[in-house]
């Protein structure tokens, strides 16, 4: 079940803020950033489940929505949760989708692809320790 997160849902956010540091370690949302996030109307944060088995957080960038996070919890991947979190957006909202992931991460550019994404561009030396961004995009027409 895909739940499009409460911005007064604090236990859910603390569940986020938690899964965030351990996934996460270099890159991730503090709950205090998770708060306001919840509180802006320009992000959506959809968890899968009651407990968080996942969690997709998009924030809209005018006309399309950037995935900022998409997660899912070590003891359930593999078993669809991002995909579903994902078709849960394409079957409930019609603007296109954006994103940035490590060029090292060929499983997550592998799932993005089978998806519908295409890449569109790079950032060089964009993360932290110099890593390359791939672009990748899923135009909606």
């Amino acid at each position: 079940m895909i739940i499009v997160l409460d911005k007064d849902d604090k236990e859910k956010l603390r569940t986020i803020s938690f899964l965030e540091k351990d996934i996460f370690a270099e890159s991730y949302y503090p709950f205090e950033s998770l708060k306001e996030m919840a509180a802006n109307t320009e992000y959506k944060i959809l968890i899968f489940d009651e407990d968080v088995k996942g969690y997709l957080i998009l924030h809209d960038s005018y006309d399309v929505y950037e995935i900022m996070k998409i997660a899912v919890r070590k003891e359930f991947r593999n078993k669809k949760i991002a995909e579903k979190l994902i078709n849960f957006y394409l079957n409930n909202y019609k603007q296109n989708l954006f994103l940035e992931v490590r060029e090292s991460n060929n499983v997550a550019i592998s799932f993005y692809r089978k998806i519908g994404f295409i890449g569109v561009g790079k950032r060089k030396n964009y993360y932290s320790n110099g890593e390359t961004a791939i672009l990748m995009s899923l135009e909606r027409n």
